[in-house]
């Protein structure tokens, strides 16, 4: 399963976010990653972080490449093994996402068992109640648990079976240290219970849609398991929440996952609006019956009102009403917590003949088919029946593939209200519970609203062609690759170096805690059992550390070479035992990160010198900035001299930049633009791997092209910024006197902006 490019972003920052963790603590890593507060109130020196992400963004997906990234840096002491309780907010996406778990092969549990070597363990909480020693000791344990079954109201206790006394959990606690953190009975005994196993544990927490769990689990419930880590993933933070990643809805369609816009129509008869979901889906399906490149059947699904009296506009109402309009009843299913129609049936076979699904709430949750377009609401939006519950049921892209025809790439939403205001205010406020936003809705009245997110280039550049100077190497943009060069040996290079042993050499890895420069944590937040390592041979290590030290850029065969010279120096040169390493294989492996990077850069700097010598480094211009961009979120201010006709947000320091930027008092600029890392094509490459993307780009009326890179203060002299200066001012001298570098900050506004005005 390919990740999306915004899903690549969430993993990426998660993993900068971890390294900084391991040196300076959650609170100073997420500060820096962020620049706003971290928020410690409830969990402490616990690492806790939330994921903003909008309903059909792949939250599951997501959190399992985060699994192996938290494993393996955070909680590398753990050793892969050890307890993941991963909570959901029902029973509906508790089995959901068991069902993808438990299913080898399912593409989310090939992640984890790829990331795991295959030792990985799921349960659900009713299973997890006979989880063995063994299971805790040589596997990762994912437990499925619906929130309620650790909800702890001591009036209620004995509902709760992960709390009670339970015979077959007593191995755990065998030989065991005092430990104040486990819960004991009357008489001062430990109890034997599945909360005390992961008690021990000291569990990596995980919680899925995060905004359902404000009234089911409270900071204290969490803080009382004893976690190592707690991730959430959410659409709606709570206030507490720290939110490390923030994905927009149209970052999900620039990746095609989200049918958006919505178009919104209300009528206050609810058997107009009905007629008027028909005909749209009508209309839908002579649309799909023209495609020829994949098989799209449009579903409308009706929410009806709860069968309280004769009043309500009830399923069999609705049912009726649908039968009297012709349509057969083969196209018709029922699904309501009485009723379930579509128990085994596949949705998008062809042969399937469902085209209308009535509710009440019932596909609330736990429910997917891309190929529903229309939600057609008689609920009395006045009384919030929960239709925002059922929004995110209609907005998933089929095939995650956009449409040639754009009706097909939009949602559809037909509700009954007195006004159009009551209606919109209700559906807005239902598309923001799923995170999605005022920007994501259009009014179907008018006909000629387009999705404001989606922006031109500004009027004066419209027919503009906008090309930039990219470093190159010939006709081609230079890239990392190319200076490291296809006949650079890894094997060849040399394999010697040391790294601190923090685990006896028995084979057991202990409570570790590191003093020196990297994160101090109390032991309480440590590794609290002892764990074993399963196996420790030579073949087995070197698999490991080949499968998880990713190079795509070296032959796999040179890799190896390269690893099993560096493993027998280490047990012949510097008599570390193969046990040591075994369980230093964490510790082994960021060594080996480490150096193996070293090696690559300190090749590809060779070359880049070399070339540069001999004038193959130049600079040549690519077409650099499209004609329409897709925003994250509007923001009021607007720019006459922006290359678009808006702009993403910006944070206060980079907004008082470019305002004064914009303005007529420097008359000789043309245009400027935010140039979007790893969204926009321009970046300057240097010899390091990772590409250097300047925060804005401003070009004269003379022609100049001038790279612009905005520094907080605490960011001025760092080693990054050193670097950025030094390519920008490289990539500037190969453009003569057309191309120029600035770094800018707080303290040199005025003059960077009086050297503006003579270029």
């Amino acid at each position: 399963m390919k990740l999306k490019n915004y899903q690549k972003k969430s993993v990426e920052q998660l993993e900068e976010f971890l390294e900084l963790t391991q040196k300076h603590g959650p609170k100073m890593a997420y500060m820096s990653q962020t620049e706003t507060p971290y928020k410690s109130e409830s969990f402490g020196e616990i690492p806790n972080i939330c994921m903003k992400l909008p309903t059909g963004a792949g939250k599951t997906l997501v959190g399992c490449h985060a699994l192996e990234k938290i494993m393996s840096t955070v909680l590398q002491n753990k050793l892969d093994h050890g307890i993941v309780l991963w909570f959901t907010p029902s029973e509906a996406i508790k089995s959901q996402t068991l069902k993808k778990f438990k299913d080898r092969k399912d593409g989310h549990r090939k992640i984890i068992d790829e990331a795991f070597d295959n030792s990985v363990k799921v349960f659900d909480n009713a299973e997890a109640l006979s989880i063995s020693k063994s299971d805790v000791a040589n596997n990762l344990c994912i437990i499925i648990a619906s929130l309620d079954a650790f909800r702890k109201e001591k009036s209620k206790q004995s509902k709760y079976k992960v709390y009670q006394e339970n015979g077959s959990l007593m191995d755990h606690f065998q030989n065991i240290d005092e430990k104040d953190f486990l819960e004991r009975d009357s008489h001062k005994t430990v109890i034997n219970s599945l909360a005390n196993v992961v008690r021990l544990s000291n569990p990596l927490i995980v919680i899925d849609e995060g905004h359902k769990t404000k009234t089911l689990l409270s900071d204290d419930v969490l803080n009382d398991l004893n976690p190592s880590f707690i991730i959430e993933y959410t659409a709606t933070p709570r206030s507490a929440s720290n939110i490390l990643v923030e994905i927009h809805a149209s970052e999900l369609k620039s990746e095609d996952m989200v049918k958006i816009p919505i178009e919104l129509v209300s009528a206050p008869q609810w058997q107009s609006v009905i007629e008027q979901g028909i005909e749209k889906r009508n209309e839908l399906e002579k649309t799909t019956k023209k495609k020829k490149d994949a098989y799209i059947r449009p579903i409308a699904l009706l929410q009806a009102e709860a069968d309280r009296n004769d009043d309500k506009v009830t399923v069999e109402k609705i049912k009726d009403f649908l039968i009297e309009r012709k349509i057969p009843e083969e196209e018709i299913a029922i699904k309501t917590s009485k009723k379930n129609d579509l128990e085994g049936v596949d949705l998008f076979s062809k042969r399937c003949k469902i085209r209308y699904i009535i509710t009440v709430n019932a596909l609330a949750e736990g429910w997917d088919c891309s190929f529903a377009y229309v939600l057609v609401s008689v609920a009395n939006l006045g009384a919030k029946i929960a239709v925002e519950q059922i929004i995110g049921r209609i907005i998933r892209m089929p095939y995650a593939k956009r449409n040639k025809e754009e009706e097909l790439n939009r949602s559809y939403i037909f509700a009954s209200a007195r006004n159009f205001n009551e209606s919109a205010n209700q559906i807005i406020s239902g598309l923001e519970n799923n995170g999605y936003s005022r920007s994501d809705f259009i009014d179907a009245r008018k006909k000629d609203e387009v999705y404001e997110l989606e922006v031109d280039r500004n009027k004066p550049f419209l027919k503009e062609k906008i090309e930039m100077p990219h470093t190159s190497l010939g006709e081609e943009k230079l890239s990392f690759g190319d200076l490291v060069g296809e006949e650079f040996e890894l094997a060849k290079q040399d394999t010697k170096f040391d790294f601190e042993i923090h685990y006896d050499s028995d084979g057991k890895a202990l409570i570790d805690i590191m003093e020196d420069d990297n994160w101090v944590r109390s032991a309480q937040k440590s590794l609290n059992l002892v764990t074993e390592y399963k196996t420790h041979t030579e073949a087995e290590l070197l698999r490991w550390l080949d499968k998880k030290l990713r190079f795509p850029i070296l032959k796999q065969s040179d890799k190896s070479t390269f690893l099993k010279k560096a493993i027998n120096h280490q047990l012949s040169s510097n008599k570390k035992t193969l046990s040591e390493l075994s369980v230093n294989r964490y510790v082994l492996f960021d060594k080996l990160s480490e150096v193996i990077n070293g090696l690559l850069e300190k090749q590809s700097k060779k070359r880049f010198d070399e070339f540069l010598k001999k004038g193959k480094v130049k600079v040549k211009k690519f077409e650099a900035f499209p004609d329409k961009i897709t925003l994250k979120q509007l923001i009021p201010q607007e720019y006459a001299k922006n290359l678009y006709a808006n702009i993403d947000k910006l944070n206060k320091e980079e907004a008082g930049f470019v305002g004064r930027l914009d303005l007529d008092n420097l008359p000789n600029i043309k245009y400027w633009v935010r140039s979007r890392e790893k969204v926009d094509p321009f970046y300057i490459q240097g010899w390091k791997k990772n590409k250097f993307y300047p925060d804005f780009v401003a070009v004269t009326k003379k022609g100049n092209a001038i790279a612009l890179e905005w520094k907080g203060g605490d960011r001025i002299s760092n080693d990054d910024t050193t670097y950025k200066v030094e390519i920008g001012d490289l990539w500037a001298k190969l453009g003569g006197s057309k191309l120029h570098f600035l770094l800018v900050h707080n303290g040199n506004i005025e003059r960077i902006l009086t050297a503006l005005k003579t270029l």
